[in-house]
This record gives C-alpha cells, structure tokens and sequence, in this order.
C-alpha cells in the first residue's frame, strides 16, 4: 500500500506522461513503472529540502540543500579502504576544526589582555600582531 507521498508522485509521474501511451500500457506495465518510480526516489522525502536557482550574467545556476535519512538500497558495498580513507578525512577535518577553534579562543584572550599564566606566551598573539600590523 501505498502513502499520501507516493500516491501524490505516481499521480504526478502519470500526469507527465502522454495520455496515449499511459492508456496503452497494460497493468503490469503500471505497476513495474509505479516500483520503479518510487525505487528509484524521484521524490524527495528529505526532512529539508531546498531547492533554489539564481541569474547571474546571463546564465542560471542553481543550488541544492537536501537533509534526511538516506533510505537508498545499497547497490555496493564500500571498499574497507574507501572506508579508512573517509574516517581518516573526517576526523582529519575534525582535529583541523578543533586546532583552528582554539587558536582563535587563544588570540581573543591575547586581544582581551588575559593572562592565564603570567610571563608566558606561546608567541602567536605576538606573529598575529607582526603579520597585521598591529602596534
């Protein structure tokens, strides 16, 4: 059975279609057609979903946000070393993240004139202000 999403979709898939051709096709034709409709998520069923387009000079480019529970079948599996790769990058990405929040925490303090321990300064505030031009 089908819910109110799927039923909006295939109506809509058939509304598309020419009218000869969709009276033409036999019932199990619509049916294999209605599987492979929803198999293949011609719908979105994302918990957010925008899809947005601009102009610029001329051309129109477009944008995609989609946000959700990925309810694919898996065609594939993923090689173990794709795997490794993929969760060295994230936590890669993860430390870089964590390293970039500090030094910026650290150079506020610096800026703030906080001094956690006195007479000591890893010399970032100090490169920070060289680079800038900072007096």
């Amino acid at each position: 059975m089908m819910d109110k999403k799927q039923q909006r979709l295939i109506a809509n898939f058939y509304s598309a279609l020419d009218e000869n051709i969709s009276n033409e096709l036999s019932f199990e034709q619509k049916k294999s057609i209605e599987r492979a409709v929803i198999a293949t998520g011609l719908g979105s069923n994302n918990n957010v979903d925008i899809r947005k387009s601009v102009s610029f000079f001329n051309k129109r480019y477009f944008f995609v946000f989609l946000l959700g529970r990925d309810y694919r079948n898996k065609m594939r599996s993923e090689s173990p070393l794709a795997l490794f790769f993929m969760t060295l990058l994230t936590c890669f990405g993860v430390v870089a993240l964590f390293g970039l929040a500090v030094v910026i925490l650290y150079l506020i303090k610096s800026a703030l004139g906080i001094d956690i321990f006195h007479n000591f300064s890893f010399g970032i505030w100090d490169w920070f202000k060289e680079v800038m031009q900072i007096s």
